[in-house]
C-alpha cells in the first residue's frame, strides 16, 4: 500500500498535490500539514502529531467530517516520525513525504533524518513539484531525464565505493566525502544507478 503524508513546510502547487494524490492509497497529515489539506480543499484520512501547528478551525472542521486525528504528546520526536511511525505500523510499504522542506534548515535536517531513522522500514522519498530526495545504503535504481540534475551527499565523513551510472560525471567505486563533489552532477540518460558498499548517501534529484 502507497501513503502520501504531508507535512507542516512549504506546500508544492495545488494542481500537483491534487493531480498526484489518485495515485496513493492513503493520505496523511502530521499536525500543521492539515492546514494545507484544508486550504488545498484536500480531505486527508488521518491527522497525527502533537497538534500545536494545526489551526483551531481546521482541527474543528476535519473533526466534524470524522476524521481521525491521532493526539501524540512524544516531544522525543517530531510530527513526521510520529506519523511514519504510525503508518509503517499500518502496513503502508511506500510512503512519500510532500511539504517536508521550507526555510527553517534545522526543520529540513530533522526531517532529512527520518528518511534515515525509518531507512529499510519502508519504501521513502521526500517530494514536490521539481525535487526527489532519497537515502540509500546499498543501491536505488530510478527513472530520470537527460539533464536532470543529481546531487550525491554521503551521510557523515564519508562514503566508500560509490559507483553510479547514467550520471554525466561517473563514480566508479569511489570514496565521497561531505564536500561539493557530488553536487550537481547530470542525467545522461532515462535511468540512473547509484551504488554504495559502505555508509550511507542523500540523493537528491532535481528536474529541469
Amino acid at each position: 500500500m502507497r501513503a502520501i503524508l504531508i507535512c507542516n513546510g512549504e506546500p508544492p502547487p495545488r494542481n500537483f498535490l491534487r493531480k498526484i494524490l489518485k495515485n496513493y492509497d492513503f493520505i496523511a497529515c502530521a499536525d500543521g500539514g492539515a492546514n494545507i489539506a484544508f486550504n488545498f480543499k484536500i480531505e486527508p484520512n488521518l491527522i497525527i502529531g502533537d497538534l500545536d501547528s494545526i489551526k483551531p478551525k481546521v482541527k474543528k472542521f476535519f473533526a466534524k467530517k470524522g476524521i481521525p486525528i491521532i493526539y501524540d504528546p512524544d516531544q522525543n520526536s517530531t510530527d513526521i516520525e510520529k506519523a511514519l511511525k504510525f503508518l509503517i505500523s499500518q502496513g503502508f510499504k511506500q510512503i512519500d513525504v510532500t511539504s517536508a522542506i521550507g526555510d527553517r534548515l534545522d526543520h529540513n535536517l530533522g526531517n532529512l533524518s527520518a528518511l534515515v531513522n525509518f531507512h529499510g522500514k519502508a519504501k521513502l522519498r521526500i517530494i514536490d513539484k521539481s525535487m526527489e530526495i532519497f537515502f540509500v545504503t546499498d543501491e536505488i535504481s530510478f527513472e530520470a531525464s537527460p539533464g536532470d540534475r543529481i546531487s550525491i551527499l554521503p551521510l557523515g565523513e564519508k562514503a566508500e565505493g560509490v559507483s553510479t551510472r547514467g550520471l554525466k560525471f561517473k563514480l566508479d567505486d569511489d570514496v565521497l566525502s561531505f564536500s561539493g563533489r557530488g553536487i550537481s552532477n547530470i542525467a545522461s540518460g532515462r535511468r540512473v544507478l547509484i551504488k554504495v558498499e559502505k555508509g550511507g548517501l542523500f540523493v537528491f534529484r532535481k528536474t529541469k
